[in-house]
């Protein structure tokens, strides 16, 4: 999984130096792509949209950085991989980037207690108001006067006057004369002495 990040630049220089910033970083031909801005008179706005789009950027964000490419910024996009955005972000910031006119995306500060780390994790708050969070969820009763809520509520048969009612529903015997049946139905030699 990658992070797609983009900054636009307004000199020459500032783009070469962050292209190489990156290469020296380890940042590979195919994780970054830049457009530069074209020779005058052929700035048509779809044709660098598009150019721009080669480098797995969204139209609608391509649209917008075509304009500041149009009027001589050099766009650089970097394909971050799993763990290095972070790495990518900050050599792109440290090059001058000048505004694209594309915000950047807002993501949440995460908190992290040790009191509660699966729910630090997962962003769940560890105490909550409602005295039984997944019967709200799932809209079940929390107290039914029969005695099997959940077999009412998916109208299953409690109890069942077949002994193995799961390997029957498979069409699986429950009783085998063969001493490895999973050996023999995968094809798996069994040791024999």
């Amino acid at each position: 999984m990658t992070q797609t990040i983009s900054r636009l630049y307004g000199a020459a220089s500032d783009a070469t130096a962050c292209l190489a910033d990156l290469k020296e970083h380890g940042f590979g031909e195919g994780e970054v792509y830049a457009v530069s801005p074209p020779p005058p008179g052929q700035n048509d706005l779809s044709t660098l949209a598009a150019a721009i789009a080669q480098g797995n950027v969204l139209k609608a964000k391509a649209a917008v950085y075509a304009q500041g490419v149009a009027k001589g910024g050099t766009l650089i996009t970097v394909h971050a991989p799993f763990g290095a955005a972070a790495k990518a972000t900050g050599i792109l910031d440290r090059h001058n980037p000048i505004d694209s006119g594309v915000p950047d995306p807002v993501y949440p500060r995460i908190t992290y207690d040790d009191a509660a780390p699966f729910s630090s994790s997962l962003q769940i708050p560890a105490l909550l108001s409602d005295p039984a969070p997944l019967s709200s969820f799932w809209s079940l009763p929390v107290l039914t006067e029969g005695p099997a809520p959940l077999s009412e509520t998916f109208a299953l048969p409690t109890q069942s006057s077949n002994a193995a009612p799961l390997s029957s529903a498979i069409g699986w015997s429950t009783l085998s004369s063969n001493p490895a049946p999973l050996s023999s139905l995968f094809k798996i030699p069994v040791l024999r002495s």
